[in-house]
């Protein structure tokens, strides 16, 4: 939900920036990003050094600002769809102990600020050298600011704001494109090639060793943890079929015309042939809005799994009776215990 894709944009995975006391001056990691990236910023970022105690607060404070509705009516929507466990209590404090044992630095796109975190998450407090992680997870979020500038990322996400399937494929873009610049700089640091690691299937093997789930509560909603991961995960996986297809320079493409629904992101081939014939994607979804209706929602692919094979097919049987029932014609597969659909209301 919108809720899971602001916060996307907030969140350093897979990296943790280091305790110094006062924030270093960023111009020689700027000039690190233009060096990898090819393009230049148009002015400097401005930063501050939070402690972690302000995190949750700060995060709050984010939210407010940028989704229509208050917590509480997210969360009756969350449960209202069954995507979190309608019987607990504490949904709110398990959605901000998840972050906060994964957000390790951020660039806030309202105010164009890099915030880095003097604390570590208490699950990597025992590291021992973090300062090739902080310049990774600053070279991450740099990134970040040189779409704000360059590409007018706050603006196009702002206008995604009730378009929930489309805010989450363009921070797809926005999370990938980053993630591979990060990468780039720790081949280069470690003497690797980036151009070989990009032709084979090392970047995507790294991201997938790296994104396991070692420092994530056993209690964090299934949910959050997977809405969290997939813009950084899909998306990487977009933006290197992007690269091999054109190298920065097809990214800067689309930048100009970028995946309008989680269907692209999921389905390539189906954007890159769109981008080839250069067609414009459906506009933002931004229906009517009601003061009877909390939200309207435009959703994509939903993936289902379940106990047994036998269970998933007699859900999938049940589920497309009552979509059809409706008027609905859905795309239905069928994994062993997995289930995927599609549809257009």
């Amino acid at each position: 939900m919108r809720m899971l894709r602001r916060l996307s944009i907030l969140a350093a995975v897979l990296f943790v920036v280091g305790g110094a006391s006062a924030a270093p001056p960023l111009q020689r990691e700027m000039r690190e990003v233009e060096h990898l990236r090819g393009i230049t910023f148009r002015h400097s970022v401005v930063q501050r050094t939070i402690d972690r105690t302000e995190l949750r607060p700060l995060i709050r404070e984010q939210l407010e600002k940028t989704i229509p509705y208050s917590l509480d009516d997210y969360v009756r929507v969350l449960k209202a769809l069954q995507l979190v466990d309608a019987s607990a209590p504490d949904v709110v404090d398990r959605m901000f102990e998840l972050y906060d044992s994964q957000v390790l630095a951020f660039y806030d796109p309202i105010t164009h600020t890099y915030f880095a975190i003097r604390q570590l998450p208490a699950a990597l407090a025992g590291i021992s050298d973090s300062s090739a992680l902080r310049e990774s997870v600053v070279i991450h979020e740099l990134t970040h600011a040189l779409q704000d500038q360059r590409f007018d990322a706050t603006r196009r996400d702002r206008a995604l704001e009730h378009d929930t399937d489309g805010e989450l494929a363009y921070h797809a873009l926005l999370e990938g494109e980053a993630t591979l610049v990060m990468l780039d700089y720790l081949l280069e640091k470690s003497g690797q090639s980036f151009e070989e690691a990009v032709k084979g299937d090392a970047l995507m093997g790294a991201m997938g060793a790296a994104s396991a789930d070692q420092s994530i509560a056993a209690n964090a909603p299934p949910y959050f943890v997977e809405s969290l991961k997939f813009p950084y995960l899909e998306g990487l996986k977009l933006v290197v079929q992007a690269y091999r297809r054109g190298g920065w320079k097809e990214i800067d493409r689309m930048h100009g015309n970028p995946p309008r629904t989680t269907r692209e992101v999921l389905h390539p081939e189906e954007y890159f042939a769109r981008l080839g014939r250069g067609e414009k994607g459906a506009p933002p979804f931004n229906p009517p809005r009601s003061r009877n209706v909390l939200t309207i929602e435009r959703l994509g692919t939903a993936e289902t799994r379940w106990e047994t094979e036998a269970k998933a097919a007699s859900f999938r049987d049940a589920y497309v009776a009552f979509l059809r029932s409706r008027g609905l014609d859905p795309q239905v597969s069928t994994d062993g215990a997995s289930v995927k659909f599609e549809y257009r209301s």
